[in-house]
């Protein structure tokens, strides 16, 4: 039981595109009060953070379809074929590997791009298996008192600000012009009409 909570916990953490403290923090935790074994909890806890990025990539893919207009959807078809052309399935999967925060912004982007699911969830659990077994086998014992401090961090401030670092980064990342950007080396903006 104590496995499929760390499974439903962190598969909730990664669908959600909010900038929360890391989930390796909570697999720590998790393994320190359920007295859980490491390299299982380890395994477990990366196969729900693929299911969660996954099931975020999806609904962005679907929602961002009917969101997005003209233009945006073709800025980011560029962008797509230009990452894929200079670093191929390998370059996006190793960019999606170590998901440099915001984490949650680059997988809902890489919806919107419509990059392949089978490479999101193996991208998301090798990254997540090599990370967690660093940082989780690093710090489980420092993970009660870690998690008291951040629990005493997050309250509606917390989450408010979150939501509103999440929303302009969107917005910017759809209005930049990337065919300005990368042929022209011009940093500009898109104003017009979607």
């Amino acid at each position: 039981m104590s496995y499929l909570v760390l499974f439903l916990v962190t598969a909730g953490f990664a669908m959600v595109p909010l900038p929360l403290f890391p989930s390796w923090v909570v697999v720590a935790y998790l393994v320190v009060e359920f007295d859980l074994r490491l390299w299982l909890a380890i395994l477990i806890g990366a196969a729900g953070t693929t299911l969660g990025r996954v099931i975020l990539v999806a609904v962005s893919r679907v929602a961002g379809h009917r969101m997005l207009g003209r233009w945006s959807q073709q800025n980011l078809d560029y962008l797509h074929q230009k990452i894929e052309g200079a670093a191929g399935d390998l370059g996006i999967g190793v960019l999606l590997a170590a998901s440099p925060p915001p984490a949650g912004v680059l997988f809902i982007l890489a919806g919107l791009m419509r990059v392949q699911l089978w490479l999101v969830a193996t991208s998301v659990f090798l990254g997540r298996t090599i990370g967690y077994w660093i940082s989780v086998g690093g710090t489980s014992l420092a993970a009660e008192p870690l998690a008291n401090q951040l629990r005493d961090v997050v309250g509606p401030w917390s989450v408010a600000l979150a939501v509103g670092i999440i929303a302009l980064v969107l917005w910017l990342a759809l209005k930049i012009d990337y065919r300005a950007l990368i042929e022209d080396r011009k940093f500009r903006l898109h104003r017009g009409r979607r």
